[in-house]
């Protein structure tokens, strides 16, 4: 099967895993059901159904509804031009892979035979030229800091504007590292905290609060399959260094994969679950995590970011691209798509001085882009790639802004892990690298 290739590139292997076998237990359900929701999944799902049994015109019209839904999810496209190609409709499979070049994105178009029809063309080889263009390099970024450690499988940034330090989290050796402004490491939190794999953080600077997610993945050390989607926050004290409190989402039920955060200036610390797509939240009132919202439309949420007057809670979805959300009303927005760009695919998310930074790994080449927003702050008017490419990346996650300074890590390794915990050979790990770029120099 050359052309039904995946949605997305998923950043993290143990959410790939978690998040196909949930695809494919809705799949099953919708089958069995007569009336079967109409989402992009589910036409996607047709659609493969239909390439499988060379019934290419089902195909097109079930990728067609589907690109209705999710207009700039490149793959869709993608595939709409292979079926374009294969039921002979040169001129339609040529304009929609040329929608997914203008997008800056490399597919394997050189390699598919369901393309075969179109090869041969001048359209077809200046198309080639363009995904061949969107493999160089656009670097911005300098060396933030780097230290000696492997095999953490690094994932989330938060930084201490009081003592000018970070902490990096480990999804693999369940622990987070401070590094001081000297360059020294020390571990912060570990399993002994009842950490499990560590992903986002954020710092209250305020409160002098360090809060943190994490989620039971396989890709742990001493990893117990009774615990597989058991999501957890943690609040630390910086003062004394020592766990306030968690607060667990059990796996009873549904189960959970939190995995970003972020914090509103009264204390409010906001979550995304992208496997139960929901956003939780955690009032400093009640102190307890609740359901704050959640929405057909969501699919695979991710990084939260607040507009600097708060009346903006901007939200990454993986798979459906990026929300506007009021947290006073809980009324959701979807910002509309841009013309020649995908929105989807992006992991963490920042809001800086009228834009949103994003680190859009869920999609080749992994890059850093700056979308700018509408002076209302309810539309996407363009996305900026301000790093691709670049040679240090081996899977770049979540980061942090430090005013104008955006750091990121460049280097989780997640591709070096898999769903049974096993790393890579030793010498095929790397020691974590974390980047920045001066925002306002661009």
């Amino acid at each position: 099967m050359d052309c039904i290739i995946p949605g997305l590139r998923v950043s993290r292997v143990a959410l790939l895993v978690a998040i196909l076998s949930l695809m494919q237990a809705a799949g099953l359900q919708a089958a069995a059901n007569d009336d079967p929701p109409r989402t992009a999944r589910y036409y996607r799902q047709q659609a493969a159904a239909a390439y499988k049994a060379k019934d290419y015109a089902a195909a097109i019209e079930n990728f067609k509804k589907a690109a209705e839904l999710v207009p700039d999810h490149p793959t869709v496209i993608y595939n709409l031009a292979c079926m374009y190609a294969l039921a002979g409709r040169k001129s339609e499979a040529l304009a929609a892979l040329s929608k997914v070049a203008e997008m800056g994105l490399v597919l394997p178009a050189d390699k598919d035979g369901d393309l075969a029809s179109i090869k041969d063309t001048p359209e077809f080889k200046l198309i080639l030229a363009r995904f061949e263009a969107s493999k160089a390099p656009v670097i911005n970024s300098s060396l933030g800091f780097t230290f000696h450690e492997k095999g953490l499988i690094t994932e989330g940034l938060a930084y201490d504007p009081a003592e000018a330090s970070f902490f990096v989290s480990s999804v693999h050796k369940r622990k987070i590292l401070a590094v001081g402004k000297n360059g020294d490491v020390k571990t912060f939190a570990s399993e002994q905290d009842g950490l499990f794999s560590v992903l986002g953080m954020a710092v209250d600077a305020k409160r002098r609060h360090l809060w943190v997610i994490s989620t039971a993945f396989p890709q742990m050390v001493n990893f117990r399959k009774e615990e597989d989607g058991t999501s957890a926050v943690f609040k630390f004290d910086l003062r004394t260094k020592k766990l306030l409190k968690r607060y667990v989402l059990s796996n009873a039920g549904k189960k959970h994969a939190l995995g970003d955060l972020t914090i509103q200036s009264n204390g409010d610390v906001f979550t995304t679950d992208s496997l139960s797509p929901a956003v939780y939240v955690i009032h400093p009132q009640k102190d307890e995590i609740e359901l704050f919202l959640e929405d057909p439309g969501f699919g695979s949420p991710q990084g939260l970011a607040f507009s600097s007057d708060e009346q903006h809670l901007f939200m990454a979805d993986y798979s459906t691209g990026l929300f506007d959300i009021d947290v006073k009303t809980r009324k959701i927005g979807h910002l509309a798509p841009l013309s020649g760009a995908t929105l989807l695919g992006i992991d963490g998310l920042y809001y800086h001085k009228g834009s949103l930074i994003g680190v859009q790994n869920g999609v080749t080449p992994q890059r850093i882009v700056r979308v700018s927003l509408s002076k209302d702050l309810r539309r996407a008017e363009r996305l900026e790639v301000l790093e691709a490419n670049n040679p240090l990346f081996l899977e770049p996650t979540l980061g942090v802004l430090v005013k104008d300074m955006f750091y990121f890590i460049a280097n989780s390794q997640w591709p070096l892990i898999d769903e049974n915990g096993n790393l890579a050979a030793e010498d095929k790990l790397q020691d974590p690298v974390v980047l920045k770029i001066r925002l306002d120099a661009r």
